[in-house]
């Protein structure tokens, strides 16, 4: 599980895990110098009197001054003590050196106290600063590299000892030289550490460290998880001890192993340790793991248990490799759960009473080794007696916390099969209670979010599914709540109260607040029955969604959970936690906040995009022989033969585009129109399709902003155009064509197959946001606007489309849309190259009976079209041409009830209204089928409704003069936030600073956004219309009378009216000062405007004055309303 926001383990931590790593290293070699020398200096026959004494020298100190060191670790700065503690491991290392220079055995033990009461001051600091030096996520983590370089030291120094004494030729003073090195470089790391505050606690060091010892256990005995925390740290030192003290005799009376070999044993049991301190970290994540602790406590019962089975030393060794694994799973997550749970100005108490409780646990084991080996029992007897009672005692926690180790298999079961990646895991409470409001995407939600919190989670759940009988008791041991509506009110409140209850005792409480899993991928309304959970609290609202998780097998993508195989292992799902709202929000502005956070799963996913090249690489690769793109023309492309074509043509164009970054296209929606797109994108260049029904006036201004040198196009089609034959730059695909030979084909074709799609299709240094193309809106003067769309844009928006509709190789698109137009370009050539279905092109959209033989012909099963267009096709096609449809979706003008009544019950297909803009990418929401699975019915049409915002997309309606946000089922400006939002307009900041804002786009419509999400434009703020599909600036239409009559003050203005044929019409408002009628429709006449932009002749009204504000701004609302009456 991956956490962006989690920060990274500090260079003080890093320093202070080589200080105990070198201070551990030096306990260990000291010790075996000593003991070696003693054993030397009283013959072979001391060495068990000598390894038990320095045994206990060495514990004594850890009795006798734990507590006060956990005092003076939270009276001062625990930075400070680990320096003081470095500078006296020096001065006992060199007393060291005095000692063996005196040849005395009580002086080497009297080095040996004194080494061992710096480690017992060190300690307590030693572990108390991880949570200072550590983020609180970190912390699992920061434990298993301590405990794993730990045990690393304890391996290398029994290892060094011996091998740095025969360097010495056993010459101890000297090998003396190495501790004391040691000790100097663990003191210089030290002082790196930057300096922690004190924790500030007033108790005073006593005599009376078992007393003191005592009243700390008393004072967290109210936590019952710490406390048991620390018991199970102090059993698990009498379990280490036990195994490093038995596993000598064992494998000297039954593995016939020497003393020594023996010893070798436990550098194994290290080794699992090291590797089960790592696993711990890594497992837990940015948790504490609990869970953890009875799963490590098994494996080392297991481990332990098999000893008592004698084998060989081959069986012996991954023996004791598993008891160590088993060993660092449970001991990591109970260090760094103490000290996570110890208060902060007593952690170091804390910590000391641990590590006495352990030290008593170490020296219970050598008595116990001792007793049994008094009384005759054989080691292996003795592996078989203790791993029965860690059994028992394992057995015992799991009955008393059952739901930890039931939580920790889920989370395991969960992130075998998720890669689960969390955003905003700061806004999520450490402690206190939090109610936690999430989208529902699939059966595994709760499984998901509780994979990324040490928190438990208490979850509000349907109370038919809690019934459910095999799952009721699992549901109870995880505290889920049940409601339901069907409940009565004294039984909702009940619910309600509960969640209340589980809150006020600091558990975070989650709901699903949509109260069902989504079935079509849109998410539904949200309930206010969280309102009550939380009103009149200070507890705050947290908003997650889960981005990822629809599409999965557990979700209703594919129909039924669990009716589809998996498509990948470990399932990619990205939890995000926004900011904390107050616990007076109203439901629908917290399902505001989740679905901007829906934004957010979008926008992350940039840095791991690949461009629009290599998707379409990938996709005509896992699509070699199904087909790609045909057109009326009788052309018919498999993908391919379409990468190949498009391959072979970018490496036939490359001479004649040179380093230009942008080719213009002046190409109908065709075959070879979508080749020519694709290979300027393979050549890494920005394709501009160029509006061939604009004027000549705005093509030269898109030309010119570009800084376009070379126009791709076709003989043919500019002859049928009658325009733009004499256009500098003009490449002619019928020139470009002939000239590929067959080895030229072949070399694509072989590219096409084997080369990387990194080498074959990204852009030089690529970025998700470089521009993938310039798409041109008429701006508010009449100049076109060039709007920069990047690659992140145009993916997004069709993976938001394919999201809601599950497109399968079989489905084919009448494409007829021009790839000038934004809906064209993305719906018409990309979504279906990027998303592996095949399309079918004709060049006029409005040839009715065309396009009903292409939808006939190819089995079409989707239909982009405006509203305009389907006039057109009403009159030329017939109810059976149109019959393989499952969708016919329209935008770009309003569409009309008794439209879409005709056009239903003529071919029995409703069309589904969107909206968007080139802005946009262009479509940000959408109308789409109901939905009805298991009993529950989603809408996803309501009359008048453009529909729901697509996945990824946020809207919401702000008044506009304040910003100030709008409640649902008010009208307001509409604003929209998403990843199809595009970069800005071309050489243009100041328009783009007017209509972009933190990340909202301003649309320029005002909206209603209903309770359940549902987008109905009434209006248009913006003077735009859109006639035909086409926006026509009213500013633009207005100064081309202006300037012909010579005015410089406003004597007309131009307002719109409902039409049925093309949506809108418009209307000419003149005063007296604009002259007469005739002259304001010869200055039409003669216009170089295109003819959409020009008014018919019966669209001119006279006034008196034009309606003005008290800002002695035009009153754009009045204006309308005095068009809509002279008009109608």
């Amino acid at each position: 599980m991956s956490n962006t926001q989690t920060s990274r383990l500090s260079p003080s931590f890093a320093w202070l895990n080589v200080t105990q790593f070198l201070g551990a290293l030096n306990d260990n070699i000291f010790k075996l110098f000593a003991s070696y020398f003693i054993i030397a200096l009283r013959g072979p026959e001391s060495a068990a009197r000598v390894m038990g004494i320095s045994g206990v020298v060495f514990v004594l100190p850890f009795l006798l001054f734990s507590a006060g060191a956990g005092v003076l670790a939270d009276r001062h700065s625990k930075r400070d003590i680990i320096v003081i503690a470095k500078a006296l491991e020096i001065g006992a290392m060199l007393l060291g050196i005095a000692a063996f220079l005196m040849r005395s055995e009580l002086a080497l033990y009297v080095v040996m106290f004194l080494m061992s009461t710096q480690s017992a001051l060190f300690g307590p600091s030693k572990y108390g600063i991880v949570p200072e030096l550590a983020p609180r996520e970190q912390l699992s983590r920061a434990n298993g590299l301590l405990v794993m370089f730990t045990y690393l030291a304890i391996i290398l120094g029994t290892a060094a000892a011996p091998f740095i004494g025969e360097l010495a030729g056993k010459d101890y003073r000297l090998a003396q030289n190495a501790c004391v090195g040691i000790s100097v470089l663990g003191f210089a790391a030290s002082l790196f550490m930057r300096r922690t505050p004190a924790a500030g606690t007033q108790r005073r060091i006593t005599a009376h460290f078992v007393r003191d010892i005592w009243q700390t256990l008393r004072r967290i005995r109210g936590d019952h998880y710490l406390l048991l925390a620390v018991y199970a740290s102090a059993y698990f030192a009498l379990l280490g001890a036990f195994l490093q003290l038995n596993i000598i005799p064992y494998g000297i009376h039954h593995l016939g192993l020497s003393q020594e070999n023996s010893t070798y044993l436990f550098l194994f049991g290290a080794i699992g340790i090291a590797a089960g301190a790592v696993a711990a970290g890594k497992v837990s994540g940015r948790n504490i793991e609990f869970g953890i602790v009875p799963l490590g406590s098994l494996i080392l019962t297991a481990a332990i248990l098999s000893l008592w089975r004698v084998g060989p030393v081959a069986r012996a060794i991954p023996t004791m490799i598993v008891a160590g694994l088993g060993a660092g799973l449970f001991i990591v997550p109970l260090d760094a759960f103490i000290q996570f749970r110890a208060p902060p100005q007593e952690r170091g108490e804390v910590l000391a009473a641990s590590a006495f409780l352990g030290w008593i646990g170490a020296m219970l084991a050598a008595a116990l080794v001792l007793l049994l080996g008094a009384a005759g029992v054989t080691p292996a007897t003795g592996f078989l007696l203790m791993g029965a009672l860690t059994l028992i005692l394992t057995m015992a926690t799991m009955k008393v916390l059952p739901d930890f180790l039931v939580r920790f298999i889920g989370l395991l079961v969960t992130r075998l099969a998720y890669r689960i990646r969390v955003l905003g895991a700061e806004h999520v409470p450490m402690e206190g209670g939090a109610l936690l409001v999430c989208n529902h995407a699939s059966w595994v939600d709760a499984l998901l979010l509780q994979a990324t919190q040490q928190r438990r989670i208490r979850f509000i759940m349907d109370r038919d599914i809690y019934n459910t009988p095999m799952l009721t008791p699992l549901f109870r041991l995880m505290g889920v709540i049940p409601i339901s509506m069907r409940d009565s009110p004294k039984k909702i409140v009940a619910s309600l109260r509960d969640a209340r209850r589980a809150m006020d005792e600091g558990f975070m409480v989650c709901i699903f607040a949509e109260g069902a899993i989504t079935r079509s991928g849109m998410p539904m309304a949200f309930k206010s029955g969280f309102e009550h959970i939380v009103k009149d609290s200070p507890y705050p609202i947290i908003p997650v969604y889960l981005g990822g998780a629809w599409g999965s097998i557990f979700s209703y993508y594919f129909g039924r959970p669990l009716s589809h195989w998996p498509t990948m292992l470990r399932y990619p799902v990205t939890v995000i936690f926004g900011a904390p709202m107050p616990a007076t929000s109203a439901s629908g502005e917290v399902r505001e906040a989740v679905l901007e956070l829906s934004c957010l799963y979008y926008n992350d996913r940039k840095p791991s995009r690949l461009s629009i090249g290599e998707t379409f690489v990938q996709t005509a690769r896992s699509n070699w022989r199904r087909p790609a793109v045909m057109d009326t023309s009788g052309r018919k492309l498999m993908y391919g033969h379409a990468l190949t074509g498009a391959i072979a043509l970018a490496e036939s164009l490359a001479p004649n585009v040179g380093d230009a970054r942008m080719v213009g296209l002046l190409l109908p929606p065709s075959v070879g129109g979508a080749l020519a797109d694709l290979a300027v994108i393979l050549l890494g260049k920005v394709p501009v399709n160029l509006n061939y029904t604009a004027s000549d006036e705005s093509f030269r201004s898109a030309v010119e902003q570009c800084g376009i040198r070379t126009v791709i196009s076709s003989r043919l089609f500019l002859e049928k155009l009658g325009r733009f034959q004499e256009l500098p730059g003009l490449l002619f695909l019928e020139d470009v064509s002939p000239k590929i030979t067959a080895a030229d084909k072949l070399r694509a074709w072989l590219k096409a197959l084997l080369i990387p799609r990194r080498m074959l299709a990204r852009p030089h240094d690529f970025k998700a946001d470089d521009v993938a193309t310039i798409i041109f809106s008429s701006g508010s003067t009449g100049t076109p606007k060039g709007v920069m769309l990047s690659h992140h844009n145009i993916l997004s928006n069709v993976e938001s489309v394919r999201a809601v509709f599950r497109f399968t190789p079989t489905d084919n698109i009448c494409a007829a849309l021009p790839f000038f137009h934004s809906f064209g370009f993305t719906c018409s050539l990309w979504l279906p190259l990027l998303c592996g279905f095949s399309a079918a092109y004709h060049p006029n959209p409005l040839d009715g009976a065309k396009i009903a033989e292409v939808v006939r012909e190819n089995r079409s099963t989707l239909l982009f079209a405006t509203p305009t267009f389907l006039l057109a096709y009403l009159r030329r096609a017939k109810p059976e041409d149109f019959a393989s449809l499952r969708y016919v979706i329209v935008g770009a003008e309003k569409l009309k009830p008794r439209v879409a009544d005709a056009f239903e019950e003529q071919f029995g297909i409703r069309p589904l209204e969107g909206y968007g803009a080139t802005e946009l990418a262009p479509v940000a929401t959408l109308s789409i089928p109901d939905v009805e699975i298991h009993g529950v019915r989603q809408a996803g049409v309501r009359l008048g409704s453009v529909g729901h915002p697509l996945p990824g997309i946020a809207v919401k309606t702000v008044d506009p003069e304040t910003g100030e946000r709008i409640p649902p089922g008010k009208p307001g400006l509409m604003l929209i936030k998403g990843p199809n939002v595009m970069i800005g307009y071309l050489n243009n900041p100041e328009k783009t600073t007017e209509v972009l804002r933190d990340g909202w786009y301003n649309t320029g419509d005002i909206a209603i956004v209903d309770k359940d999400g549902f987008v109905t434009i009434t209006d248009r703020l913006s003077r735009f219309s859109k006639i035909g599909g086409e926006m026509v600036p009213h500013i633009g239409v207005e100064e081309a009378y202006h300037r012909a009559l010579g005015k410089t003050a406003q004597v007309l203005a131009v307002a719109a009216v409902p039409d049925e044929k093309k949506g809108e019409r418009l209307v000419v408002l003149y005063t007296p000062e604009a002259g007469d009628v005739e002259q304001l429709r010869q200055i039409m006449h003669e216009s170089e405007l295109p003819n959409l932009w020009k008014p018919a002749a019966d669209a001119y009204h006279p006034i008196e004055a034009l309606p003005l504000l008290g800002s002695g701004k035009l009153d754009l609302k009045g204006l309308k309303d005095i068009a809509g009456k002279m008009a109608g």
